[in-house]
């Protein structure tokens, strides 16, 4: 046992080495990496006057929010219908098919339907609509064991005192699944916020997100610290978002 504690914090500082050193190298008063120039904040100041970096968060955060809002709301509505399926297991695979797919591949797949239907969806509906094939199985499975977890006679209950299936969906349903709905929101609206690959097949040239933005300054080796920033400005969100969560998982498992 000693051996796996080691290894799983092993494994957790491998993970978050990285991340700290982004966040250190933000700070830092030399436009060179391997060395410390001292501590400052003039990357950050730089950062609040780079307007295409406020626009492209602005433009994550908007796409972020529009698709974990309705992932979210038909995860759930999916959940709930596909719970008694008489083909669940096939039901299940199919719906789950894009999430566990090579990211590239599907990316691929979504940029070929839309240049062969001959609609011109690139640009922020086209990035909204890949977001959200990417992201609905996600939260259909994240879904799915909170969704087994309300008793039949709690459904049985409020049909038999006249409720709608709807009503029964929407006033019975989701308030007892609240704090899975929180969680699942939150996941749905991280992933989606961190987005490269669906965003890069989809998007058009006058819109641009924060990955997308971070990935091009990178990507051609550009000296400026300022990414720096702006990469440890878009962690916010992500911390913000497991801190809620957690918080929302804790008050679920003492719910009774």
């Amino acid at each position: 046992m000693k051996i796996l504690r080691i290894y799983t914090w092993a494994l957790i500082a491998m993970l978050y080495i990285p991340v700290a050193l982004i966040v250190a190298l933000s700070f830092n008063d030399s436009k060179l990496p391997y060395i410390w120039g001292g501590f400052t904040y003039k990357w950050y100041l730089a950062l609040f006057q780079w307007e295409q970096a406020w626009q492209a968060l602005f433009n994550s955060f908007v796409i972020a929010l529009a698709v974990s809002l309705v992932a979210t709301l038909l995860g759930v509505f999916m959940a709930y219908v596909l719970r008694s399926d008489k083909y669940l297991a096939i039901s299940q695979g199919a719906v789950v098919m894009p999430e566990i797919s090579e990211a590239l591949a599907f990316a691929a797949a979504l940029w070929l339907v839309k240049t062969y239907v001959g609609v011109d969806l690139f640009g922020p509906v086209g990035v909204f609509l890949a977001h959200l094939a990417y992201t609905l199985p996600m939260a259909h499975v994240l879904l799915t064991p909170y969704i087994a977890y309300v008793g039949k006679s709690v459904v049985e209950a409020s049909r038999i005192l006249g409720a709608s299936e709807m009503k029964t969906v929407a006033f019975v349903i989701l308030p007892i699944l609240m704090p899975a709905f929180i969680a699942t929101f939150l996941i749905v609206f991280v992933n989606s916020f961190d987005t490269y690959i669906k965003t890069a097949f989809t998007t058009s040239p006058g819109f641009i997100t924060a990955p997308i933005l971070l990935w091009n300054y990178a990507a051609r080796g550009r000296g400026d610290p300022t990414i720096y920033a702006l990469a440890t400005l878009m962690l916010v969100p992500s911390i913000a978002a497991a801190v809620i969560y957690f918080r929302a998982i804790k008050r679920y498992s003492l719910s009774p």
